[in-house]
């Protein structure tokens, strides 16, 4: 008998043992939540990619930037984008290291000044609204004035200070991130066969390419979408016009014969 109130005491003690331990393990299930929550979870979607392979010349690029792209960067649509600028086009290297450019010598520049302009302001709408008037201005200021006032007025109208600018070009800095986007260009599967040439994803729009917002949408994994998903059009660019509303490859240089234009369009058809 006297053995009784010690067997009670171990049995009292055990049972508040197993009842403190219960009751913790209880509070961190609750805290930590159902075991497949993670499972539940909706995760931030990424952005959707979109890259523009573009020459500065090129009239048909210079209307895709500075009409349908640029409404749809200034809508919510950029919540959802991830846009990249790839200034080389159509250009190709020499065996002597020159850079040939489908529309001359200004466009080269250009393409190097734009290269820049993305180096120097890497956010997207910075360097975006740059290039879109220096389109702009190099259709409205005809070169003969010369391309470099293209950039020099675009940056007095928009307060970005032009010396950097010029410094890229003039140190040889320029050249080379013109030669990376040409390298980025090349190395393009498939292969671009013109431009613009927009990629959305990795995928190329081809001949539909005027239609990028609903691919862009259309891609985007979000439940919810962007006001200006819900307002794009689906004939931006009629299909039976797209192919010649583009400079296709493999004509660089300032002088091309139009029979071998022609062919080449027929080609693409």
């Amino acid at each position: 008998m006297a053995s009784n109130p010690v067997l009670f005491l171990f049995l009292l003690s055990f049972l508040l043992l197993v009842s403190v331990s219960s009751s913790h393990f209880s509070s961190v299930a609750m805290k930590s939540g159902p075991l497949h929550s993670k499972k539940n979870a909706v995760a931030n979607p990424e952005k959707v990619s979109l890259s523009l392979y573009y020459e500065t010349l090129c009239p048909y690029c210079r209307n895709f930037i500075v009409d349908p792209l640029a409404k749809a960067i200034n809508t919510d649509l950029m919540t959802i984008l991830d846009l990249e600028m790839v200034p080389w086009g159509n250009a190709m290297i020499l065996p002597n290291t020159s850079i040939l450019c489908q529309h001359g010598e200004d466009e080269c520049y250009l393409n190097t000044i734009h290269a820049c302009v993305i180096n120097i302001w890497p956010d997207p709408i910075k360097h975006f609204n740059l290039i879109q008037c220096i389109e702009e201005q190099s259709s409205a200021i005809g070169l003969g004035n010369g391309a470099d006032a293209s950039y020099n007025i675009c940056a007095k109208q928009l307060g970005f200070p032009a010396k950097p600018i010029k410094y890229c070009y003039e140190s040889g800095r320029g050249r080379q991130l013109l030669l990376q986007y040409g390298s980025k260009t090349d190395n393009l599967n498939p292969p671009h066969r013109y431009v613009p040439w927009v990629v959305v994803n990795g995928t190329p729009l081809l001949e539909n390419y005027g239609n990028f917002v609903e691919y862009v949408c259309k891609s985007y994994g979000g439940q919810t979408l962007p006001a200006a998903c819900g307002s794009y059009s689906t004939s931006s660019i009629p299909k039976d016009r797209s192919l010649h509303s583009v400079c296709p490859a493999g004509l660089a240089g300032p002088a091309k014969d139009p029979t071998l234009v022609q062919e080449n369009m027929e080609s693409l058809a």
